[in-house]
């Protein structure tokens, strides 16, 4: 099975066309384009079958590329930036690390059929199209704009008795802590110690693992269904208060990564989230770092 635009692609830049299948957040992405990078451990264990994906990527390479010079929507301050022209969405990557020019370009008219050109002067041939953030940010960009989700800033667990927990917080709220703890106590399944997709299938919340982990480097392609979300506060003991439900939906905003370039991606955000507390209580969760935080988890009951 190829993608379309083979023959284009293969005038462009003859070679071997390659097909990636992935799955994120149950989101299938196929990358179809003269690729040949060997995929880091953590996006490996995402790599699916073949399959008729949500999201199609035709990979390009050109010998340049020169800075977008369209209308500038957002600079992230760090990597990329993004454009629009007409109707699409158009993302530069560059780093001065390799130069001032773009190493890597994505166009999207709506984040399910892509576009990636690569700059051949910049990157190596095996270089990875989706190489971190393109990748989260057109996973991210994709359930916005089709109301489909959001990616939260939390740690999630699968723990083989008691089932999945999902603990937000923010940098140093005790995430990677709290990873560390069930994983000594109870040996779990962790999606990711640092970004959990959300979604909502047939009225059940679910969680799902994502390749961009923390610092403990916890990455699952798993997924669990959710009974609560809890908000991680240090604290002098351990305490577990139930959130009324304008702050939970304004506590879950503050820990998830909307797309703030754009008031739609914004407002498919809100109403997510505000669908996702409407399905599963959510929680204050102040804890000590012991043993003791994993217990009272467990066994509370509200």
């Amino acid at each position: 099975m190829f993608c379309e635009a083979v023959e284009n692609i293969e005038r462009a830049l003859p070679g071997e066309i390659q097909r990636t299948c992935l799955r994120i957040g149950d989101i299938g992405v196929a990358l179809c384009g003269p690729h040949h990078a060997e995929l880091s451990p953590e996006i490996e264990s995402f790599r699916a079958p073949d399959h008729d994906p949500d999201i199609q990527i035709t990979v390009r390479w050109n010998d340049q590329l020169k800075a977008y010079a369209g209308r500038l929507v957002f600079d992230s301050g760090a990597v990329w930036k993004l454009f629009r022209e007409n109707d699409e969405f158009i993302f530069d990557f560059a780093s001065e690390a390799v130069g001032p020019a773009p190493y890597k370009r994505m166009r999207t008219r709506d984040f399910a059929s892509t576009q990636i050109t690569l700059n051949s002067n910049l990157l190596p041939e095996r270089a990875w199209p989706l190489e971190y953030p393109a990748d989260e940010l057109l996973i991210t960009n994709y359930l916005a704009h089709h109301g489909l989700g959001v990616e939260v800033h939390g740690c999630g667990v699968i723990d083989a008795e008691a089932g999945g927990h999902l603990f937000l917080g923010h940098s140093g709220a005790g995430k990677t802590t709290t990873t560390r703890l069930w994983k000594s106590l109870r040996n779990p399944e962790i999606l990711s110690d640092d970004r959990i997709i959300l979604r909502i299938d047939r009225g059940e919340l679910w969680m799902y693992g994502t390749p961009w982990h923390g610092e403990a480097a916890f990455a699952s392609a798993a997924k669990a269904k959710l009974s609560r979300i809890f908000i991680l506060q240090h604290g002098k003991r351990n305490q577990i208060t139930r959130m009324p439900f304008a702050q939970a939906v304004g506590e879950l905003f503050a820990r998830c990564f909307p797309p703030f370039h754009g008031a739609v991606g914004l407002q498919s955000a809100i109403d997510f989230l505000e669908k996702a507390v409407r399905t599963v209580p959510c929680y204050e969760f102040q804890f000590v770092p012991d043993s003791s935080a994993v217990e009272m988890a467990l066994n509370f009951h509200d």
